[in-house]
């Protein structure tokens, strides 16, 4: 009876071991990756680009993908994208998802799609707020340079990768690092005074990065932007608050509640890289 047993585990096992893997090189979605031929990129009818399996299983955001003079987000007037069960449009994508950024990645059938995807959740590659699957061509269709759309966005488009972001504290006790990994980790909360845009409020990032007790803060950024912060500035009623935007940068602003209304005042600071405490 032993034996017997033993046999059907061994079987069992080798069952187990022949089984493949999702997104392993065993798997029926790896083939159908390996034998595709990528996704067309068109800008205004012209292609511009085939980016290839390897790099769609980079999840790209689109705007990497285009000519620099084609990477304002707010210059597309229209994502026409080819290859699944029908045509798909999204019609002014900067407008109408303001803070999402668009991009490629691999479907779990091995094929390709396309999403709108909050920042931190493109970082962690995690879930789009918009998907169109097995797409096999994109095509951008821009507003002209004239319409005063797009015109003060980073020119070089894609942003910062945020797994290259970081935090220094600067104490009394000494400095620290907070980096991106350990922020992307982090629960985000709702923005004071909405249901659907998220990050952290500083306090948050303060006590990850050691800090829990201060009078007096200074907030910077790499180009030596500082802001003052008092610890009345952390109130029911005052929260600052620090968000991934667009650009793969933090940027942090104080909300300030007044009757039953938050609205963002008194403090902005892009590119947030720097906390020291000064007592």
């Amino acid at each position: 009876m032993r034996w017997y047993v033993l046999l059907l585990v061994v079987v069992a096992c080798k069952q187990d071991a022949a089984k493949p893997v999702p997104g392993s090189a065993g798997s029926a979605g790896s083939a159908t990756i390996a034998a595709s031929p990528g996704v067309r990129i068109l800008v205004d009818g012209k292609e511009v680009a085939v980016a290839s399996p390897a790099h769609l299983a980079q999840w790209p955001r689109v705007d990497t993908l285009v000519p620099t003079d084609a990477r304002r987000l707010g210059r597309w007037q229209d994502v026409e994208l080819s290859g699944g069960a029908k045509p798909a449009t999204i019609h002014s994508p900067s407008g109408t998802y303001p803070d999402l950024v668009p991009a490629l990645f691999p479907s779990e059938d091995g094929t390709f799609s396309f999403g709108m995807f909050d920042p931190v959740e493109l970082a962690k590659k995690g879930k789009p707020a918009l998907r169109e699957d097995r797409v096999t061509s994109l095509s951008i269709k821009l507003l002209p340079e004239d319409a005063g759309r797009g015109q003060h966005e980073q020119g070089q488009g894609g942003g910062k990768d945020p797994a290259t972001l970081k935090i220094t504290f600067v104490t009394p006790k000494g400095t620290t690092v907070l980096d991106g990994a350990k922020l992307l980790a982090i629960p985000r909360d709702n923005i004071p005074g909405t249901t659907d845009a998220k990050g952290w409020a500083l306090q948050t990032i303060l006590t990850a990065g050691g800090v829990t007790k201060f009078e007096k803060l200074v907030v910077s950024n790499a180009a030596g932007v500082a802001l003052n912060l008092d610890k009345d500035a952390f109130t029911d009623t005052s929260i600052p608050f620090v968000k991934l935007n667009r650009k793969g940068e933090l940027r942090m602003r104080i909300y300030k509640k007044a009757g039953t209304e938050w609205q963002p005042g008194g403090g902005d600071i892009s590119d947030l890289a720097g906390i020291e405490v000064l007592k």
